[in-house]
């Protein structure tokens, strides 16, 4: 027996491409590309776990240096900021294409407890962000013995 591949396509109307040119045309709004400049910036991957009595959080900043990054605890809030610097335009640079542009990140993070910030930790090494916050004593678990 053989298989048989099959490449199905939907069916378009005749009004399909007359649809999209106006809903293009009315959709349009300047702002459109300035949204689509920054889209992949408004959320970095992070990851956010628990082991023990710590908090641990994991962010991708690609492009931003260590310098750049801020970091704020209070409470069971974490606030990160990130700046990246563009480079000088030189004018004898002939540019074909150009869009890398400085950016600005910034989140918070509703952590699961309260942490102690005497002792918050953080690295950055290759684009990764590390951020240790252990619980404040308040926050952990005690085990109750029942008398």
């Amino acid at each position: 027996m053989k298989i048989v591949k099959i490449n199905q396509k939907p069916q378009e109307t005749v009004y399909t491409p007359i649809r999209s040119l106006m809903d293009d045309f009315f959709n349009f709004t300047p702002l459109n590309r300035w949204d689509d400049m920054f889209r992949g910036f408004e959320d970095l991957s992070a990851n956010i776990w628990e082991e023990d009595n710590t908090i641990f959080v994991k962010m991708a900043m690609p492009g931003i240096k260590k310098e750049d990054i801020k970091i704020s605890v209070s409470g069971d809030t974490l606030s990160i900021e990130g700046k990246s610097k563009e480079e000088k335009e030189e004018k004898e640079k002939k540019y074909f294409l150009k869009t890398l542009q400085s950016y600005s990140y910034s989140q918070s993070f509703n952590l699961p407890s309260s942490v102690n910030t005497e002792n918050v930790d953080a690295s950055f090494e290759d684009g990764i962000l590390t951020v240790k916050l252990p619980k404040a004593k308040e926050s952990q678990m005690k085990q109750i013995e029942i008398k």
